[in-house]
C-alpha cells in the first residue's frame, strides 16, 4: 500500500515538471514590487507561513487545512483542493510520503496586491528521522485575505525547482 501511495505521489509530483518554465523577466516582478504591506500585516502573514509548515511537520493535517478560507485553493504536485477539509483529505492521501519531513520556508518576498497579501518564498524539505537528507525545493507563492477578521490562505501553488524536478523524473523512469 505505501509503494502504490508514494507511487502515486510521485505521479502526481511529475506533472508539475512538464508545466515547470524557468522564471521570465515578468514572472519575477514581485522582486522589485515597491514595499506596500504594514508591518503588522507582514508579521501576520510570515505567522501564517509558519505555521503551515510547522502544522505539516507534525502531521496534523487539519490544522494545516484550517489556515485556509473556505474557498481556499491548494495546488501542488499532491494535487489540487479547494477548502479546508478537501486540503486536509489531499494532505492525508500522501502522509507516507510527507511524513518525517522538515519543511522550511525562507526568503519570503512579501507583497500587497490589492487587499490580498502575497508571499513568495523558498521551500526547501529535509528528511528529520530516517538519515540527515535533503529531499527537495521548491518556490512556494501564498495569497492571504482577511476573511472574518483572521487571515486565511485564499491560495497556496507550489512549483518544483529544476533539480527537484529531475529527480522526480528520474525515479519515474527507474
Amino acid at each position: 500500500m505505501k509503494q502504490v501511495l508514494q507511487k502515486i505521489v510521485i505521479f502526481n509530483l511529475s506533472l508539475l515538471i512538464f508545466s515547470f518554465s524557468s522564471t521570465s523577466a515578468a514572472e519575477a516582478d514581485y522582486i522589485s514590487n515597491p514595499y506596500e504591506v504594514s508591518v503588522e500585516d507582514d508579521l501576520a502573514a510570515r505567522q501564517i507561513i509558519a505555521r503551515l509548515n510547522h502544522a505539516l511537520d507534525e502531521g496534523d493535517y487539519k490544522l494545516y487545512a484550517s489556515f485556509f478560507a473556505t474557498d481556499g485553493v491548494f495546488v501542488s504536485g499532491f494535487g489540487d483542493a479547494t477548502g479546508p477539509k478537501e486540503v486536509a483529505a489531499a494532505l492525508e492521501k500522501v502522509s507516507p510520503f510527507i511524513t518525517n519531513k522538515r519543511h522550511t520556508a525562507s526568503n519570503l518576498v512579501i507583497n500587497q496586491s490589492g487587499k490580498d497579501i502575497v508571499v513568495t518564498s523558498y521551500l526547501t524539505v529535509f528528511e528529520r528521522k530516517s538519515e540527515l537528507k535533503y529531499v527537495g525545493s521548491a518556490i512556494n507563492v501564498d495569497t492571504l485575505s482577511f476573511r472574518d477578521g483572521k487571515l486565511k490562505v485564499i491560495r497556496h501553488d507550489s512549483t518544483l525547482d529544476p533539480a527537484t524536478a529531475a529527480y522526480i523524473q528520474s525515479i519515474m523512469s527507474k
